[in-house]
């Protein structure tokens, strides 16, 4: 459950905070598109963790979105985790299953959400990002203006996710990520051991004993239901935790 707090006289969520402080961050780096339509969606890849979206979408619409967990029908989401290449919202409908995601585009069309452009990024943090900018106002020449402008947008989306991974932790972006019960401590050892560090090396950095890191990841095995630090670090790449 997240922290609630009063803000001018009601209750908003810290995640709903800070969903508001990283779209007023995004708009900055997307300045020179001033008054597009877009969201903002982020997740972790291979897990079942509630996505980041922010947007300056109506809020009725992400509202709907985000209640019904639309994401995991969206075709356009469901088409950006399959492709790198910036693609028109037509070809996600076109290479879905037939009957697929439909209930999406069926909703979204009565906010004029339904023709557009999407652009992803998946990181080495094992995190999926897209950024969708909406034909909300019908332009004629949207997708001329948006292939003008294409590798501007890809390159403030990479700049952005960086800022992104730079400022936070995986952890504070999505609370509900580790369910294995990880110490900072124990993932702070887990990552200098997938970077290759020595066990002494490790020891020298925390300025704690070697038969103290070689506890910290017996724990870590133990806690990720494995043999071994081998197949430790094998896991915790596969789940993103590292």
């Amino acid at each position: 459950m997240s922290t609630q707090y009063l803000k001018g006289g009601g209750v908003v969520s810290a995640e709903s905070e800070l969903d508001e402080r990283l779209r007023s961050e995004f708009e900055k780096c997307l300045q020179p598109l001033e008054g597009c339509h877009y969201a903002y969606f982020i997740t972790c890849k291979g897990r079942e963790v509630k996505p980041r979206i922010f947007s300056n979408y109506p809020k009725r619409w992400l509202d709907v979105y985000k209640a019904e967990g639309y994401h995991l029908i969206d075709p356009v989401i469901k088409h950006g985790m399959k492709c790198i290449a910036p693609f028109f919202w037509r070809e996600a409908l076109e290479s879905r299953e037939p009957g697929q995601g439909q209930e999406v585009f069926a909703s979204s069309e009565k906010y004029r959400i339904s023709d557009g452009l999407t652009f992803n990024l998946h990181d080495a943090n094992g995190l999926f990002a897209a950024l969708s900018i909406s034909n909300t106002d019908r332009r004629n020449d949207f997708e001329q203006f948006m292939m003008r402008r294409a590798a501007e947008i890809q390159m403030t989306l990479v700049q952005f996710q960086s800022r992104l991974t730079n400022c936070f932790s995986l952890n504070e972006l999505f609370p509900e990520r580790d369910e294995t019960g990880l110490s900072d401590r124990e993932l702070g050892v887990l990552k200098w051991v997938v970077m290759g560090k020595a066990y002494r090396e490790i020891a020298a950095i925390y300025a704690i004993s070697v038969r103290t890191v070689k506890f910290h990841m017996a724990n870590v095995v133990n806690k990720l239901r494995v043999c071994n630090a081998k197949q430790a670090v094998y896991k915790a790449v596969s789940l993103g935790l590292v």
